[in-house]
């Protein structure tokens, strides 16, 4: 029993600091170091125990007094130097001449080092006034999550976020960035049959129409606010492949473009009407598909770092492989983080937790052209039979995100991650069937009022989801390399192929935009993340 005493007396001891430090390392009046605290996420905060209590009172029903020494200490992963970034939790000192394990209560003396706690329950304070990390509730206690993530730098003043020892957790450089080359291919696109001979044997499908030019990249930056609890991340990504040129010639068989609504919509070019299915059916000693894509996405996101309260804490060391311990620039007036680095939160372990909101923007183009060599000259001339599918969209809206990072160890991580969002997608199809001199029409309404020359567009809801799975390995506190595979979906959008016209009752209704098709991306990626 002696023993039980004294270890929750050196329990009590180190959870008694309650001014903004609560939850982080600190410095006391005195100039030495205070003792972590760790809050545990589903208990409530117990007040202390007074000294005439009886010890079977003095732990939540369930807790052992190991459960809570290991709540006292920060989480304490190793970084790429091997250095550990927080000081040894502090032993409680006794008066001299005096044995611990002889008392079964602490001695006044070890009373003395923490008056604070005879006075409040744990975590029943808040920081001092002006302070501008330490958020309360309304009763004026400050909530143990927003303590553990509001606490200040480890050698700062009370309520100061800025200033800190050459060692230990330290504020962490704002900024950060990085960039990433995507190798995206398309996934489901139709296996419907484009272009045969005249004996229906298949030359072309709609899938041919994929780009061959599979390299794209992201790029972003941020900056940490709050007391390192939040950042604003922006990306951009970019994919702008190659024109996909497939060009059929006619080997003896003849050849057909595959629209039966086709037979539905005439043109004349000067030598009397037809209609154009019989005009690519009859004519055409060639027949050339042109496609051409353009994706790009600029999100803006508000990053929060763990569930229930948390901030990413900075780490320096002069022993980094690059020489310094923030890379090229050493360690002098800043220290950096990575995604496995530093963490203040409610609950320890190696599992990292980032959430994100934010507001994406995400633009599709398609433009798809099937040209008919139709005049009986070499090439494609002013004569020749052009039928266009032109889609854009843009779609708005918000996102939610979530990434979980494993420590594996001191520098590699195992991360998974996913965005998905609702947005508005305005859609906008063009489409025609001309030569340059000649404009096609529907049967229906005759040239004119039924000019196959149309442009529409249409507001419509769309879903937009990422999945990205991989690894990552840490160089230094400022650098790491990541790899893996990412999947992208947008649905409710408008593709060049799958807009072309069923059907020709009207050239309004051929017109028409159907945003009811989805884009799935998917592919390896590579890059770095600085700071992060």
């Amino acid at each position: 029993m002696r023993h039980f005493a004294i270890a929750l007396g050196f329990s009590l001891g180190a959870a008694a600091a309650l001014d903004c430090t609560a939850g982080h390392p600190g410095v006391a009046d005195n100039g030495t170091s205070q003792a972590p605290a760790r809050w545990n996420n589903f208990r409530r905060p117990t007040a202390p125990i007074q000294p005439n209590r009886s010890s079977n009172h003095a732990l939540p029903f369930g807790a052992s007094v190991q459960s809570v020494a290991a709540q006292n200490a920060i989480e304490n992963l190793p970084l790429p130097e091997g250095d550990r970034v927080y000081p040894p939790v502090p032993t409680m000192p006794a008066a001299p001449g005096d044995a611990p394990q002889h008392h079964p209560h602490p001695h006044p003396a070890v009373a003395a080092q923490a008056p604070v706690a005879a006075q409040a329950p744990l975590g029943s304070s808040c920081a001092p006034a002006g302070s501008s990390c330490a958020p309360c509730d309304s009763y004026g206690h400050a909530s143990p999550y927003a303590a553990a993530a509001a606490a200040p730098w480890q050698g700062a003043p009370s309520g100061s976020c800025a200033t800190a020892p050459a060692r230990g957790p330290r504020p962490i450089s704002p900024w950060f960035g990085g960039s990433n080359l995507l190798f995206w291919n398309i996934a489901g696109s139709d296996n419907t049959p484009l272009v045969t001979d005249d004996s229906s044997m298949v030359l072309l499908r709609n899938r041919d129409l994929e780009p061959t030019d599979d390299t794209s990249f992201d790029v972003h930056a941020g900056r940490y606010f709050g007391c390192g609890q939040y950042a604003i991340d922006v990306n951009y990504m970019l994919w702008d492949p190659d024109c996909l040129c497939r060009q059929v010639p006619d080997s003896g068989a003849g050849l057909r473009l595959i629209n039966p609504a086709l037979q539905t919509a005439s043109i004349n070019r000067g030598t009397g009407a037809t209609t154009v299915y019989d005009d690519y059916d009859m004519n055409a000693a060639s027949i050339q598909v042109i496609r051409d894509l353009r994706i790009q996405s600029l999100e803006v996101n508000l990053v929060g770092f763990g569930l229930m309260g948390a901030r990413r804490l900075g780490s320096c060391s002069p022993a980094s492989i690059w020489g310094g311990g923030c890379g090229f620039g050493g360690c002098k007036d800043k220290a950096c983080g990575s995604a496995i680095g530093p963490l203040a939160r409610a609950a320890g372990g190696r599992l990292r937790i980032q959430n994100s909101h934010g507001f994406r923007w995400f633009q599709l183009e398609d433009e798809l052209e099937i040209g008919g060599d139709v005049d009986g000259m070499t090439g494609y001339g002013a004569n020749d039979l052009y039928y266009k599918s032109i889609t854009e969209n843009n779609l708005f809206g918000y996102q939610f995100g979530s990434r979980l990072s494993y420590c594996m160890g001191s520098r590699a991580m195992f991360n998974l991650g996913g965005k998905i969002g609702v947005y508005g997608n305005d859609a906008e199809f063009f489409h025609s069937i001309t030569t340059t001199t000649a404009t096609g029409y529907t049967n229906s309404q005759g040239a004119g009022a039924g000019d196959l020359y149309t442009r529409q567009s249409d507001i419509s809801v769309a879903g937009l989801g990422e999945l990205d799975l991989g690894l990552g390995y840490r160089i230094s506190n400022c650098w790491t390399v990541n790899g893996g595979y990412r999947v992208l979906a947008a649905c409710g959008v408008a593709t060049a192929v799958g807009q072309m016209p069923t059907e020709y009752t009207s050239a309004a209704s051929a017109g028409a935009v159907r945003a009811d098709d989805c884009l799935i991306l998917h592919g390896a990626y590579v890059g770095f993340d600085y700071n992060w």
